[in-house]
């Protein structure tokens, strides 16, 4: 459990970057951090792991306050956007002393890892010679590689290609079953929905908001658009049916509504066939 309270940082002691009174990420579940560039996403995880330690209040990760004890982190890893490996070096080099940072030696987890990103071809080569994505790829496994506790990723899937960020996607789905408390930042939305439970909106420093995924994942509400929803609408307003109309015209309900069937039905009795009924995007629906 990773436990924040009170935590206040000021730029140069002036300009205030974070402002979060309260904030606690339970053990074993998935969290969103969403946020436009500069909302303090990346200070927050950077706190979290003591690279920012110029910080007021206390972060604690199960009971023990990271500030004074450091070697709390040895079961947290992190990707951070734009973080770097030794780029003279070779690929086996940073994985053997970044694993060796933490105590792990386990080649054959790192081969295995290797293979499953593709990257075991270019292990051998200096990190000079990797593109963008084979570096990100480098960093996912050096953090993947100790089986931690808790992984923190900011921004994981930029510059990956397709095929790797479906399988890592897969992955983290494994070891969030088995107890991983994963706290993720993407500007893709549709990311956070596929990974996480609950997700946190973080505006100038602050969370402003918080989104169950969980519930929302169980209601029904889909848009609707018939071949006339003009008399759809109408419908709705005779019934007392709430409703939302959508920009495109288009008219959003909730289907698990007890009232629903009959109005299904109705529909079928004035020949007003159902064009479509999607799935909305509960965060791209929430946050705009």
């Amino acid at each position: 459990m990773i436990e924040i309270h009170g935590l206040l940082m000021r730029y140069k002691k002036i300009h205030e970057v974070l402002n979060i009174r309260e904030l606690v990420f339970e053990t074993g579940k998935s969290y969103g951090l969403v946020g436009h560039n500069g909302a303090g996403k990346t200070t927050l995880f950077k706190c979290i792991t003591n690279i920012i330690c110029d910080y007021q209040g206390t972060i604690a990760i199960d009971g023990v306050v990271v500030k004074d004890h450091n070697d709390v982190l040895s079961n947290v890893g992190i990707v951070l956007d734009g973080i770097s490996v030794y780029r003279n070096r070779t690929g086996w080099f940073n994985i053997d002393y970044f694993s060796g940072l933490r105590g792990v030696d386990n080649r054959e987890r790192a081969q295995r890892l290797a293979q499953e990103l593709e990257l075991h071809h270019a292990l051998d080569h200096k990190v000079s010679t990797y593109s963008y994505g084979m570096q990100k790829k480098l960093i996912l496994l050096i953090a993947l590689l100790s089986s931690p506790k808790v992984l923190i990723l900011d921004e994981p899937f930029r510059g990956l290609d397709i095929e790797t960020v479906k399988w890592f996607k897969s992955y983290l789905k494994q070891l969030t079953d088995h107890g991983l408390t994963l706290l993720i930042s993407s500007h893709v939305q549709n990311d956070l929905e596929e990974l996480c439970e609950e997700v946190f909106v973080i505006n100038r420093g602050k969370i402003v908001d918080h989104i169950d995924l969980t519930v929302e994942k169980r209601k029904l509400i889909r848009v609707v658009d018939t071949s006339d929803n003009r008399a759809f609408i109408q419908l709705l307003d005779n019934a007392h049916f709430a409703y939302e109309l959508v920009d495109d015209g288009k008219i959003k309900v909730d289907i698990g509504h007890a009232s629903w069937s009959d109005i299904y039905n109705k529909l079928q009795q004035d020949n007003i066939e159902i064009l479509e009924l999607s799935k909305i995007k509960i965060l791209e629906d929430k946050l705009n």
